[in-house]
């Protein structure tokens, strides 16, 4: 266990990922999804009339219904796949006990609690897509700029890991507790938590579909089932994964990429103002704002949209700090929005530098 482990042993050498466990059962949804969408009522399905898609079962009381839903079953299933709708598609699973209908949606809830905090303002809780914007000239040259700073164009023979660990007291009782995030081929990124022995991560290949190789998208764990992760899951993932800005300087290098320049400004993070150049970066519906240093490229702030520490949307400003500078890549190491700071130990890593990254 962890517990019984010093922690100077927690800052070794990277471990591989723990092994997961084979693809999770489906839940049954108690109601025929179709039905209770259309009219409200609540009739239960038969057994003979069963479909499945995402993490859930679902039965039909008519054949109509099945067919409606086989056609197009993200239309009906349990939205966010499954997560509380507060907490976010990548959270837990709720419960098909509390569920709502909202917007011809199916909504499920980890607790009462959630639920009403939902229903307040259900829009406060949803992803959306940011409005994409032209490329500009003075985008282009601090995206050169940016690229070359970071070593964006290094080649990685192997995964990026950017990791910490550390040792929390529970009463009299100390936890290991680690937390990874990795950047693999064609855009592959996973973010790893563990408390003790116990792991959860989300891994999803964000690159273009390559037939020799098998596309990521799940949730893991060593002590649950493996759960798909549908398009909303994705899509919110997408954002989890452009607010890593290991991640986001390899967006830098996507074609079709967004780069715009936002002029001289000002970030206020905690006590200290920081200044600098808006570099904006959309890419695939979301969009991330980096202060950066107009003489070297350097980031120095991040602002983004994305959820709160109430589950909210909210535009998020956070500081950079202890740039990593080995392993040929160079990735902050703390990130503090005043309030709360995420700090890392390491990054893993074998990548070489371009001699010459394009413009």
């Amino acid at each position: 266990m962890f517990a019984a482990v010093a922690a100077s042993a927690l800052l070794a050498l990277v471990p591989p990922l723990p092994a997961h466990l084979p693809v999770a059962g489906r839940e049954l949804f108690p109601f025929d999804p179709v039905i209770l969408i259309g009219t409200g009522e609540r009739l239960e399905g038969q057994a003979a009339r069963e479909s499945s898609y995402g993490n859930y079962r679902y039965r039909f009381a008519t054949e109509a219904s099945q067919k409606a839903f086989d056609a197009v079953p993200s239309r009906f299933a349990i939205a966010m796949g499954g997560g509380c709708a507060r907490m976010g598609p990548l959270s837990g699973s709720g419960d098909v006990g509390r569920f709502e209908v909202v917007n011809d949606q199916i909504y499920i809830f980890a607790s009462d609690a959630c639920r009403a905090s939902f229903l307040k303002s259900p829009k406060d809780f949803l992803e959306v897509a940011d409005d994409p914007f032209p490329t500009d000239a003075r985008g282009v040259e601090l995206n050169a700029l940016a690229r070359r700073w970071l070593r964006a164009d290094a080649a990685c023979p192997r995964e990026i890991v950017v990791w910490g660990a550390r040792m929390e007291r529970v009463g009299e009782i100390e936890h290991g507790v680690r937390t990874e995030v990795r950047l693999g081929p064609n855009l592959t990124f996973a973010e790893l938590g563990t408390w003790d022995t116990n792991a959860w991560w989300t891994v999803a290949t964000f690159g273009p579909v390559d037939p020799r190789t098998q596309a990521l998208r799940a949730k893991r764990s060593n002590t649950q089932g493996e759960q798909p992760v549908d398009d909303a899951q994705f899509e919110a993932f997408r954002r989890v994964a452009m607010c890593e800005p290991l991640f986001l300087s390899r967006i830098l290098l996507q074609p079709d990429a967004k780069v715009a320049g936002g002029g001289a400004a000002e970030w206020k993070v905690g006590a200290t103002t920081l200044t600098g150049e808006i570099l904006r970066i959309h890419w695939r519906g979301v969009t991330v704002e980096w202060l950066v240093k107009p003489a070297t490229g350097q980031p120095v702030a991040q602002r983004a949209v994305k959820r709160a520490r109430d589950m909210r949307f909210a535009a998020v400003t956070e500081a950079f700090s202890e740039w990593n500078d080995r392993g040929g890549v160079r990735v902050p190491m703390v990130r503090t929005d005043g309030t709360s700071t995420r700090r890392f130990d390491a990054v893993d890593s074998e990548c070489v530098p371009s001699a010459a990254p394009g413009p």
